[in-house]
């Protein structure tokens, strides 16, 4: 009897246990991999249709049963599958793989790879830490399709030109916005920051992504964020790396004289002292020429193997409410042209946390910046004096630097010879006897705090700050060769020195409200609504003393400074001060519209107030729609192994442009170009009848924004399990209401007003991002990687057709700035002369500038852009590259010009080319006579119109990352060791120091240097 009980309770109690696993459960838990949570990763009931994904933190919620196997996945992460049990929560980590969807930052909302609706790209921070640049933008060069970054300047810490989907505008600003960590600010301070600081930057292309930065968003956005501590384990860890290299100059492929070729020519030419042999007063004879010595690179001694050493320390501490990352680093960059360098300290501490219930959670961010910049003033057209690079490339090779012994006998050899001759001795003491630095000091902090008030309903304050305090000071020594050369003839001391003080201050406040809902499982709408305030102001005051004692002079202390009296009024100070406002009040929105993970639709709005433009006409509306289609998530592709991402994208809409001028953000505020102004003259003897007048300026009451309207149709896709990665987009880009200089007339007293003219600029182009993993296992992984952006740019609408601008000419429906020149044909064999194509197509000796320009379809915009590479890494051995190219941009070259002129014998060095330049005996040339009759009118043709295109290898990294089981019995977790080289080599036909440059014309700039560095990377 007891047994038939033992039965009949064993059944009851099995069919009990089946019903409970019949029955479905909530099951929670957090996917993250071992950095921490993996937002958007996808959870799927194996073999039914209930899925779930992720959310920010990792977090996920599905319905499932017991005995049922929940599928998690994550775009390059190997799947993990759980059995569901007893328990109502698992976590899951998924093992190593290549992370190719992390969650894009947008700035003012984030999304995943997945949902996002926007034409961006993200570069991590593998990518941009330990690089050695002062300013981190211009690691992303190559990185980015669309994204042409060009450095124009090798000084440490320049600032470079940053296009993003070609030129918006025409002589208004183009600099894209910056928001770092939430902060809008600009790229004119990037030198302050710390790269190895960064964890990504997202660059925002199409109208999808900028529209909701409004006024600010019409020439591309790029997010910033900043690293922080993990959210999972509760450990502390440190992290410490040190750089040390060697920079150097990339050398130019001109084909210089000698010395004895120099003065072979200047014999010839009857001039200099190859005509005028300072030992014997007769022109050199062949034995003496033969005979001479010295020889000075003069490129050599202006520049220099320069040093560079960076040391950076981190803290890193993680846990599920309260975490943190901080860092310090300091920067000892000296720069390849002598006297120039930067050294910066930086600290850097973000913290993160939440509450108990999840439902408060807060971040603050405090970045420290100090700079010091020694930068090379009066590069390009400056004066030969004062110009080392203009010094360094023409100076005559026969003179020593040994010839200087002082500035007042630099002076007497000037006045006994008469030119400029001896131009390297003027800056050999200028090397001596001028200070230039500049000291900077950066803050930037930010608060962002966020409490879920309700449920789905979550509401943020973002308050930020970035304030620049900057100190200019320099000085020219009383007792040097240019004091002494513009000395007033009634003072008594010269020299000047100069002390320029600027501060600005950015504040801005977001306040935000987010609503969150998925209605009948498949139906997901997302709506914030925003408000925001931006208050900017600058601060200058300018200080010139003219007049050092050198007995007491000491540059930076305000000593030695001379007494203004009445017997010598030569000493009065110059001063000046300047405080610039701006404001902007903006309120906006975002819907976000999501089915089944399938389709998703995106509007966003924003309303506009800027205190740029007068009160009727400040108010500027911005407006985008973007919709996706994840074709990959259709149920007839559920057995597609081919594609693991498809995705449609398109978008339409507008942005704005307030900047009227290019420069700084105050640009167009002094004098304001909204208004007529009037002013007191402040010029040397700026009187009339002994009483001070006004200048009047005047300006456009009606000013106000240029707006840009854009379209843009993406591809996203991966594919063969992942290897393949790519995006396609195509993107029709149109800026209206160009701010443009309209003629008026001399009378008024100025001869232009900036005005919302009827022009249009236009790009059109195309986009394509590939990588591939040829390789791919636990011990060896290899991916080869590239981008390329084609882009066509054309202006129309141009009052009369079009506006010569000398060289370069706007004309309808070409592209903006392209060369208009008269064709270069070569040497008359007859008489020597230049020989150029007229109108007819016949050869002159006297082309018309009027009659015989013609466009000539080149530009300095490249057409096609990008960069390529590959990322290797074999059992702890790894090696990064990245290529960088540009192609169809042609830029003047006024360097190798300068060398083909014959009128700088005497002077300057010329190219040895002139050895070949026509005679009666040596008809057969493309050297024209020395003699020429015709030289000037070159000055208007495309003689020196030069190919720009190049490409080059912009980076390489090699190194070793120590297995971990080296390391257990250490107190090390990380130790890797690595070389690495920038700019390393370039293929172009360009001849000059750097085929890279932001200009139309380049001549005497400093070039972008070679690098080489050997880095070592300790984690413990």
């Amino acid at each position: 009897m007891r047994s038939k009980f033992k039965w009949i309770f064993t059944l009851l109690l099995a069919f009990t246990m089946q019903f409970s696993f019949a029955q479905e459960k909530t099951v929670t838990g957090v996917v993250s991999d071992k950095a921490g949570p993996l937002p958007g990763a996808n959870i799927v009931v194996k073999g039914t249709t209930r899925s779930a994904q992720a959310d920010f933190d990792g977090k996920f919620s599905i319905n499932a049963k017991v005995g049922e196997v929940l599928v998690v996945s994550f775009t390059g992460y190997n799947n993990a599958s759980v059995t569901v049990g007893a328990a109502n929560s698992y976590n899951v980590t998924l093992s190593d793989g290549i992370k190719l969807d992390e969650v894009i930052v947008e700035g003012y909302r984030n999304t995943t790879k997945a949902t996002t609706v926007v034409a961006q790209a993200t570069v991590n921070s593998k990518t941009i830490e330990n690089r050695p640049n002062a300013a981190f933008i211009q690691t992303l060069q190559g990185q980015v399709a669309g994204l042409n970054i060009t450095t124009g300047s090798g000084q440490p810490g320049a600032k470079p030109t940053v296009l993003i989907r070609g030129i918006g505008t025409l002589d208004a600003n183009t600099d894209p916005l910056y928001v770092i960590d939430g902060i809008p600010t600009n790229g004119d301070n990037f030198r302050s920051i710390n790269p190895s600081d960064i964890e990504s930057a997202t660059v925002l292309k199409d109208a999808a992504a900028t529209a909701i930065y409004g006024n600010r968003g019409s020439n591309g956005v790029i997010v910033v964020k900043t690293k922080r501590g993990g959210t999972s384990d509760g450990k502390t860890r440190f992290r410490y790396s040190s750089t040390t290299g060697y920079t150097q100059l990339q050398k130019s492929r001109y084909s210089f004289a000698d010395s004895r070729e120099l003065l072979t020519l200047e014999r010839t030419y009857g001039v200099g002292r190859g005509n005028l042999n300072p030992a014997t007063g007769a022109p050199f004879t062949d034995a003496e020429i033969a005979a001479y010595s010295i020889n000075t690179d003069w490129v050599d001694y202006f520049f220099r193997t320069a040093k560079s050493t960076e040391q950076q320390f981190s803290i890193e501490t993680s846990g599920k409410k309260l975490n943190s990352y901080t860092s310090v680093s300091y920067l000892d960059q000296e720069g390849i042209l002598n006297s120039t360098g930067i050294k910066r300290f930086t600290f850097r501490n973000n913290m993160s946390g939440k509450s108990d219930d999840d439902k408060f959670s807060y971040t603050t961010s405090l970045a420290l910046g100090f700079t010091k910049n020694n930068e090379a003033t009066n590069l390009g057209t400056g004066a030969i004096n004062r110009n080392y690079v203009l010094g360094a490339t023409l100076s005559a090779p026969y003179i020593s630097p040994s010839e200087y012994t002082g500035s007042q006998e630099v002076l007497d050899l000037y006045d006994s010879d008469g030119t400029l001759l001896y131009t390297p001795l003027f800056l050999i003491d200028k090397l001596k006897t001028y200070v230039n630095n500049t000291d900077e000091f950066r803050l930037l902090g930010s608060t962002d705090v966020t409490y879920e008030v309700f449920k789905n309903i979550t509401a943020r304050s973002r308050t930020s700050i970035d304030m620049i305090e900057t100190r200019f000071t320099q000085s020219e020594h009383p007792i040097s060769f240019n004091a002494l050369l513009f000395l007033n003839p009634a003072a008594e001391f010269g020299g000047f020195e100069d002390m320029n003080y600027r501060r600005e201050f950015r504040f801005n406040q977001l306040w935000q409200l987010d609503y969150k809902k998925t209605f009948a499982e498949k139906h997901t709408i997302n709506a914030v609504a925003n408000a925001e305030y931006y208050r900017s102001q600058v601060n200058t005051n300018n200080f010139r003393q003219r007049g050092l004692n050198p007995a007491t002079f000491v540059p930076g202390a305000g000593t030695g400074y001379m007494s203004d009296i009445a017997a010598h009024d030569f000493y009065v100070p110059q001063v000046s001060a300047s405080k610039l406002k701006h404001t902007l009040i903006s309120y906006f929105g975002v819907l976000d519209y999501d089915f089944d993970s399938r389709y998703g639709v995106v509007g966003t709005f924003r309303y506009d107030g800027s205190s740029r433009f007068l009160k009727d006409y400040n108010w500027g509306t911005f407006w985008s729609v973007a919709g996706r289609w994840n074709i990959n998530k259709e149920s007839f592709m559920k057995n597609n192994d081919l594609f693991q991402v498809l995705k449609l994208r398109a978008s339409y809409g507008t942005t704005g442009n307030e900047r009227i001028l290019d420069g700084t953000e105050f640009a167009g505020y002094l004098p304001p170009r909204t208004r007529d102004t009037y002013a007191i003259a402040t010029a040397t003897g700026a009187n009339y009848a002994g009483q001070n007048y006004y200048n009047i300026t005047f300006g456009a009451n009606d000013l106000q924004w240029e707006t840009t309207t854009q379209w843009d149709l993406g591809l996203d896709f991966e594919m063969f399990k992942n290897r393949l990665r790519g995006t396609f987009d195509y993107y029709n880009r149109m800026t209206s209401d160009i701010f443009f200089s309209q003629p008026t007339s001399p009378v008024t007293g100025t001869t232009g007003i900036t005005k919302n003219s009827d022009i249009d600029v236009i790009n059109r182009g195309y986009e394509l991002t590939l990588a591939y993993d040829l390789v791919r296992n636990d011990n060896f992984k290899f991916t080869i990687r590239g981008n390329v952006n084609y882009n066509k740019n054309i202006v129309r609408d141009i009052p009369d057709g079009e506006q010569d601008l000398g060289l370069q000419i706007l004309r309808n429906n070409h592209m903006a700035y392209e060369y208009y020149l008269i064709p270069y044909a070569g040497v008359n064999p007859v008489n020597g002369n230049l020989l150029f194509e007229a109108a007819d197509g016949t050869l002159t000796e006297t082309p018309s500038v009027d009659t015989d320009r013609v466009t000539t379809g080149k530009s300095a915009l490249p057409v096609y852009q990008g960069g390529f590479g590959f990322d290797l890494d074999y059992k702890g051995f790894f090696a990064t590259s990245n290529f960088t190219f540009a192609q169809k941009v042609w830029r003047f070259d006024y360097d190798l010009d300068g060398l083909y002129d014959p009128t700088s014998l005497g002077q300057f060095v010329v190219t040895d080319d002139l050895l070949n330049a026509w005679t009666p005996t040596n008809t057969n040339t493309n050297v024209p006579s020395l003699t020429a009759a015709n030289l000037g009118n070159a000055s208007n043709s495309d003689r020196f119109l030069r190919d720009a295109s190049y490409v080059r290898l912009r980076y390489l990294q090699v190194g070793y990352k120590v297995p971990k089981k080296f390391l257990d019995k250490t107190f090390m977790t990380g130790l890797s060791f690595y070389v690495q080289g920038e700019n390393l080599y370039t293929w172009t036909k360009w001849q000059g120091f750097d085929a890279e440059s932001d200009r139309a014309a380049d001549q005497a700039q400093y070039p972008t240097p070679r690098i080489y560095t050997f880095g070592v990377d300790i984690k413990f």
